[in-house]
């Protein structure tokens, strides 16, 4: 105790004589460190996603895929797969149907709210999973037809202080129910995150007539299958069952996907994860990031801990002629690191409490640093804490140890021996500083890039209206003809944009070369293509044809004709294959979804019975006119509630969410990464001109001017921050292209972006450079040189 009570004392001397240096040192590693902490909390979330299940290595999600040269098509299984396999698989022991996520109104004492969770499922999801319940039998809660399980959290809303077992509520469009049972709450690391659990009623709603019904699925199943069943084996009795029961072969593969692996694959069938969340190469980013951050802190610290330990030789020395032992000077210079790096700590912790809840929204996760509640989260500030220590201050102790005693007594400096090192560390630092800032660039110019592209149709001043809804989709036609009647309104059509579209694989030649493609497909009336602004490449739009003429008539985009390797030209008036489809028109490609994807193959078939949404286009200005106008329609008409609108050129806005959330995170990290580089390199730059006062002031007797000073004291430092711009390029271009590939439409070129984040770092470390050499080279040297 007395040992350390010597070190924590020395710490504190250190840091009271040199308060400037202290302080941009906690400062420096304060923020690395945050940045490490804060990338690691949500690393440690992804990669415990769904982990905390204790059998989460032995439940499977079955599904059916379909490969095609476009891509792959899945397809629920047949939804009385589940149950038939643990009747008749030795390796199946439960298995369990949650249906995807509803949206939907509900009412608790005669007040209305809204769920975006809500469940169907059986009692067999608390055998299945650890969902238990905080009131409630597991056995039972499920078993009522009228009974609901809700979660902890609508339990605590909406029955605060009171026992909601036994009370009643009233869910939209299903009914009303009581409550049985009360869920435990859920932690925030789980894709399957639940407001109401309602029982499956095979005569009702999604679930209607399913019970028996071999071809098509309903829902996500869940098998709970025996440790060390062989999944092939499984496999292969699913395909019998389905075999057996619809008496065909399937031409589907069957896949059975590890319920611990859905999330970080990509496969759960549901949206979930927040911004990043579920996506391996995210876990990349943010790690290096991090780890990156903590690096340049660390070799900042380093920098100037052995920059100043040349100030402090004679402290050296003369702790060694009083008997100190070259390990008691190593174990005060780590004392010294640690008594930093613990502020350090505690500056990016307060930090970190601070910044999460605004993070946490950004990225929409649950992050916390909770470590009362979860004490694996202490390994994390207690392992950087003793990483940083290690890393900044074990080379400076013993370079500081190593100090030649008598040349030091006798008013001399120690050599350079770690120059080097030092000079290494500065072009780690500012390769990772100018890869950050080119990165941060790419980023943003990238995700401009897709935001401002030419989606291939006039989406300005229209909007599209849901129709099948509020009891208003057999009125759509007269719905359309009243709007039609408005001078407002330009244009009335229906058609898929955007998003109203679905799938469907054809088959295209004969034999050994038949194969299978997938094709988009959309309904549409007379008039899309004009209100749509499409551009005909060859044959006629729907409004130019005869009625006659309609019948099973389709128009595909440059893609889908390519795709069935015809011209555009030659395609007209040709069927295509296997479908009654026959083609009369051919269109310029349009993105019908958001340019983050790639133009598929697109049908877009004249079926006015079965459009499921109403375009509207509008003068420029009119827009809140022709939505109240749509309003009244849609009231007299009898709709059961409120109009809803979707504003075309806004609908895709939402898409590039990620991308402008990783602008904000990279331009917070350049900015972090930019000072601690920086203010290290200025506080380098003191160091320097302290060591070489007395030359520069015997050049500047010898007639040098201030030019030739400032150059000779800062080249140096340019050299090594130009080494690093050097390196930064093709490591930069290689870790970012690779985020680059994973969208089909890119920026031309990286290179401006290089060369913008060079100059700029550059002409930020001349700045710097260049205040604190103006200081040095001013100097009178009979000032300095009086002494010698």
């Amino acid at each position: 105790m007395n040992k350390l009570a010597q070190f924590l004392k020395s710490g504190i001397k250190s840091l009271k004589r040199e308060r400037y240096y202290a302080l941009l040192n906690i400062l420096g590693l304060g923020l690395g460190i945050f940045c490490f902490l804060l990338t690691s909390l949500y690393v440690k979330d992804e990669l415990t996603h769904d982990k905390w299940h204790k059998n989460a290595e032995n439940i499977y999600m079955p599904q059916r895929t379909l490969e095609t040269p476009g891509g792959s098509m899945a397809l629920l299984p047949a939804y009385p797969l589940g149950g038939a396999l643990v009747e008749e698989s030795p390796g199946v022991r439960d298995a369990v149907n949650i249906s995807f996520a509803q949206v939907g109104k509900y009412t608790v004492k005669e007040e209305e709210f809204e769920t975006k969770r809500l469940f169907n499922t059986t009692g067999s999801i608390f055998r299945v999973f650890d969902f238990g319940l905080e009131l409630g039998d597991e056995e039972k809660a499920l078993s009522q037809p009228d009974g609901v399980v809700i979660s902890y959290e609508l339990a605590r809303k909406h029955f605060p202080g009171q026992n909601p077992m036994g009370e009643l509520i009233d869910l939209e469009h299903q009914g009303t129910y009581k409550v049985t049972g009360v869920l435990k709450p859920i932690p925030g690391n789980s894709h399957l995150q639940f407001d109401f659990l309602i029982p499956i009623d095979y005569t009702k709603g999604h679930y209607i007539n399913i019970e028996n019904h071999w071809q098509f699925g309903m829902g996500v199943q869940y098998l709970l299958v025996e440790p060390g069943y062989d999944i092939e084996k499984l496999e292969q009795e699913a395909s019998a069952l389905i075999q057996k029961n619809t008496g065909k072969e399937d031409d589907f593969t069957f896949a059975f996907n590890k319920f611990s692996e859905l999330y970080l694959s990509g496969k759960t069938s549901r949206s979930s994860g927040g911004m990043f969340g579920g996506q391996e190469k995210y876990i990349i980013i943010f790690s290096v990031v991090g780890t990156l951050m903590l690096c340049v802190a660390s070799f900042n610290y380093i920098n100037l801990t052995t920059s100043r330990s040349f100030a402090r030789a004679k402290d050296f020395a003369v702790r060694k002629v009083v008997g100190a032992s070259k390990g008691r000077l190593i174990a005060i210079q780590l004392g010294e690191t640690f008594f930093v790096t613990f502020l350090a700590l505690v500056v990016a912790i307060i930090g970190i409490e601070l910044v999460l809840p605004g993070f946490n929204e950004l990225i929409g996760k649950q992050l916390s640093l909770n470590i009362s509640s979860d004490l694996t989260t202490l390994a994390i500030p207690a392992g950087v804490l003793v990483l940083v220590v290690f890393i900044s201050g074990v080379y400076p102790a013993l370079m500081g140890s190593r100090f030649n005693l008598s040349s030091i007594l006798k008013g001399n400096l120690p050599n350079s021996k770690g120059s080097l090192v030092r000079k290494s560390l500065i072009v780690v630092q500012f390769v990772i500083c100018t890869g950050v800032l080119a990165s941060a660039l790419i980023i943003r110019f990238q995700a401009d890039y897709m935001i401002s592209m030419d989606l291939g149709y006039n989406s300005q001043n229209i909007i599209s209206i849901e129709m099948a809804r509020a009891g208003m989709y057999s009125k759509k036609e007269t719905f359309r003809t009243e709007l039609s009647r408005s001078t407002l309104i330009e244009a009335v059509s229906s058609g898929p944009i955007p998003d109203t579209h679905s799938l469907v694989i054809i088959e295209i030649g004969e034999g050994e070369d038949m194969r299978r493609e997938m094709f988009v497909t959309g309904n549409s009336i007379k008039g899309f293509v004009n209100i749509a602004g499409l551009e005909l490449v060859a044959g006629s739009s729907f409004e130019d044809l005869p009625e006659s003429a309609l019948e099973s008539a389709v128009i595909l985009n440059e893609t889908g004709v390519e795709t069935l390797g015809l011209m555009a030209e030659e395609a007209i008036g040709q069927t295509v294959e296997g479908s009654s489809f026959r083609i009369v028109g051919v269109v310029k490609d349009f993105h019908i979804s958001a340019t983050k994807s790639k133009i598929k193959p697109l049908i877009i078939s004249y079926n006015p019975d079965n459009v499921s949404n109403t375009l509207l286009r509008f003068k420029a200005g009119d827009q809140e006119k022709v939505i109240a106008f749509a309003e009244s329609i849609w009231e007299e008409l009898g709709a059961t509630e409120p109009l809803k609108y979707d504003v075309i050129e806004n609908h895709f806005d939402n898409a590039f969410k990620r991308e402008e959330a990783l602008i904000s995170i990279f331009d917070g990290l350049t900015i972090m990464l930019i000072s601690v580089a920086g203010l290290g390199l200025f506080a380098l730059a003191v160091f320097e001109s302290q060591i070489r006062e007395k030359e520069l002031c015997i050049r500047k007797v010898l007639g040098a001017n201030y030019l030739t000073l400032l150059r000779n004291l800062n080249m140096r430092f340019v050299l090594l921050i130009g080494l690093a711009l050097i390196i930064s390029i093709p490591i930069t271009q290689y870790l970012i292209g690779s985020w680059l590939d994973a969208f089909p439409y890119r920026i031309d070129s990286t290179a401006n972006y290089f060369i913008i984040a060079g100059g700029l770092v550059m002409v930020l470390a001349i700045v710097m450079l260049s205040i604190q050499g103006v200081n040095s080279v001013r100097k009178n040297p009979a000032e300095v040189l009086r002494n010698e």
